[in-house]
């Protein structure tokens, strides 16, 4: 069967059409920098060579009309030719795992939106309009929350009354989850260990970012929360702010709770500290060229992540692999050098030879960048977060064909 999966980020959209259950790639694209001045759109068919456009791409619903028109013309798929499509939820509410699209999904994701503002609503607008235009596909919702239900309540659960655990279930749910399980299983297969051996540190580090601990297979922390800001500084999110400001911070500037949102969600981050950009290219070359708001955003990101990774060890007991992966993971030598700066006492050193080692190395999609004196394993793995997708739209698919004795 066909699948389209979608990955819809804050600043991007990813997607890719899969044969399962050979899990073969017949087509894929991705647009990136949608919102900016030109967004970058890559496009290939399977084992052809790729295409590149530049293009103004306001938002996602422009991103999603690119898609589908790029598919017809270049795929040469009519969109009744796809058997299932995998659109990526940031907060599935209630659905914790993936979940064929019905209206009570669809009223879930509607609740979930104020935790989620920058993704779900561009979410379900596309979900929406691809359920319009592909009538006879089967729709599933895959949550980016799955693989963080496994995080015991110790880790999960806020300083706060009891009741908005027990009743409204205010809990940290985590996102990447998708990102997460796949360079994990990734990491196992090369360093050839069980993935229920290992102990793993996955660093995923992009617009949007997250560090996870992993422990046999499982994730048992996560550095988001809830909404999609707590945690590490992101290209426009605050990560962890202290509670307490935000109160101040509304009645000195006369804010709505909105417009903090608005604030903590779009105006922050590597952005806000920066005056320059949300993307860290953007960022290196304004330091390089000496700018200090752009060196204190730079240096201030880095030890957000060092200072989780650390946390993450301590939770863990030790790291048998560390993982960067996301758009700066994978690109910024210098994120990650600087990140690892200092910490071979604890058990990290790199091969900064191997470090800066450019795009050759995406033939594999590794990169080893451990030196020899080097106890716990690093590495750079290009995530495949639409894999994971396929995987668990395929297996809705199964089972709802058997309940219902039907193929879609």
């Amino acid at each position: 069967m066909k699948i389209l999966v979608i990955n819809t980020g804050s600043s991007s959209l990813k997607y890719h059409l899969f044969r399962m259950p050979e899990e073969i790639v017949l087509f894929e694209g991705r647009i990136d920098g949608i919102g900016l001045e030109a967004a970058k759109h890559q496009y290939r068919v399977l084992n052809r060579e790729g295409a590149s456009d530049r293009l103004t791409i306001p938002d996602q619903m422009s991103a999603l009309s690119v898609m589908l028109e790029t598919l017809g013309k270049s795929a040469q798929t009519r969109l009744h030719e796809i058997d299932g499509a995998a659109h990526r939820v940031g907060h599935g509410g209630f659905y914790r795992q993936a979940a064929r699209i019905t209206p009570d999904v669809m009223e879930e994701l509607a609740k979930m939106v104020p935790f989620v503002p920058l993704h779900l609503p561009a979410m379900i607008r596309e979900i929406e309009l691809c359920m319009e235009l592909m009538p006879t596909t089967t729709h599933v919702a895959v949550n980016d929350a799955w693989f963080h239900e496994t995080i015991p309540d110790e880790a999960i659960v806020y300083g706060l009354p009891f009741e908005y655990f027990s009743i409204k279930h205010y809990k940290r749910v985590g996102y990447h989850g998708f990102s997460h399980a796949y360079v994990a299983e990734r990491a196992a297969q090369y360093v050839g260990r069980p993935l229920e051996d290992l102990r793993i540190i996955s660093c995923h580090l992009g617009n949007g970012a997250s560090i996870c601990a992993i422990s046999q297979g499982r994730s048992v922390d996560t550095t988001m929360g809830m909404s999609a800001l707590e945690g590490l500084i992101m290209g426009t999110r605050s990560g962890d702010v202290d509670p307490g400001l935000i109160p101040v911070i509304m009645k000195q500037e006369g804010l709505s709770p909105d417009q903090m949102l608005e604030m903590l969600y779009s105006r922050s981050g590597l952005v806000g500290l920066s005056g320059i950009s949300r993307n860290m290219q953007d960022i290196e070359r304004a330091v390089e060229n000496g700018d200090e708001r752009a060196g204190l955003a730079f240096r201030v990101f880095c030890h957000k992540v060092k200072r989780y990774i650390g946390a993450m060890l301590m939770v863990l007991g030790g790291c048998d692999v560390l993982v960067f992966t996301g758009g700066i993971g994978e690109n910024s030598p210098l994120v990650r050098s600087k990140v690892l700066d200092g910490t071979s006492e604890v058990g990290f050193v790199v091969d900064e030879d191997m470090n800066v080692l450019g795009r050759p190395w995406r033939g594999e999609g590794i990169l080893d960048i451990t030196a020899s004196a080097s106890p716990s394993k690093i590495l750079v793995i290009e995530t495949f977060e639409e894999l994971i997708m396929a995987r668990q739209c395929a297996h809705v698919m199964r089972c709802s064909s058997m309940n219902d004795g039907s193929h879609n």
